[in-house]
């Protein structure tokens, strides 16, 4: 498939020009806060989303074609309705597992509005990062290559799994060279063979429901306000509760987060099942 092939391409691409320049990078202005996996990873980061660039010009595309196409105050208005949604998409959850016990009330952390608005920005960063990646660029790619509904499954599928690539092995910070990033880069993809099943399907169905929005929607702005505040929220509930590993019902999240897993998986699924009949429905309406 044209989109599968060019989207490895692409990972692998960023992945390599950040292991180039790790190491000269580390040297110059690195610091003992960081370790240098830290300073590959985040390069990679940096050249996913600069490679925005070459291909928006490349495949004749714009900011407005990848779903950036609102107003301010549209853009303000959608993504806090996708905000509030995701509070309680992701809150029906979070509720549910401590009342289960899988999570339990912390005893000695306190909400500090820094934390709050630290974590607010976070939402906000990392929502508009994956959403002008995933269902903006990879989103529209595929489906002008391969049919709307094949760009919901092939963005989510690369959306679930960029979560899993990052370093399982830690490198010694004084046997550095200039190799050091190509070793980082093997041992974040090493992490692939690390996913378990329900975090994978955890993060893919969310990427579904994501995809589902863009493309009902026809504009990023949900998305970054469900993405945002499911981020935020995640950072909330792990700053106060703690998970329970002896409940019986552990199992129903899983390793990545301690809050994903097969829970979320089938509740996130029925509501993107059921937006999915919607939309169906919705079209059909039209039609007739």
């Amino acid at each position: 498939m044209k989109a599968t092939v060019f989207f490895i391409f692409y990972f692998l691409m960023a992945s390599l020009i950040a292991a180039t320049i790790a190491y000269p990078l580390f040297q110059l202005v690195g610091n003992d806060t960081y370790r240098f996996e830290s300073w590959v990873t985040r390069s990679a980061l940096l050249f996913l989303v600069l490679g925005l660039i070459p291909c928006i010009k490349y495949f004749d595309l714009s900011l407005r074609s990848l779903g950036h196409n609102q107003s301010f105050p549209n853009f303000f208005k959608k993504a806090s309705r996708g905000f509030i949604s995701g509070l309680i998409i992701l809150g029906v959850v979070v509720a549910s597992l401590i009342y289960l016990d899988v999570r339990t009330l912390a005893d000695d952390t306190q909400l500090t509005l820094t934390f709050i608005l630290k974590a607010l920005a976070a939402g906000l960063i990392v929502a508009l990062i994956e959403e002008t990646l995933f269902r903006g660029l990879f989103f529209k790619l595929t489906k002008k290559w391969h049919g709307g509904y094949t760009a919901v499954l092939v963005s989510s599928f690369f959306y679930a799994i960029l979560h899993f690539i990052k370093p399982v092995e830690h490198i010694e910070q004084t046997l550095l060279n200039f190799n050091s990033g190509f070793e980082v880069i093997a041992n974040a993809f090493k992490g692939i063979s690390f996913m378990t099943t329900d975090d994978f399907f955890a993060l893919f169905v969310v990427g579904i429901l994501l995809a589902l929005v863009r493309r009902q929607t026809h504009t990023l702005a949900y998305c970054i306000g469900l993405h945002a505040s499911w981020v935020f929220l995640l950072k909330i509930t792990k700053e106060l509760t703690d998970g329970n590993n002896v409940s019986n019902l552990a199992f129903l999240t899983g390793q990545y987060d301690g809050i994903i897993g097969w829970f979320s998986f089938i509740w996130i699924a029925l509501l993107a099942f059921a937006y999915m009949i919607y939309i169906i429905k919705s079209n059909n309406h039209q039609h007739s």
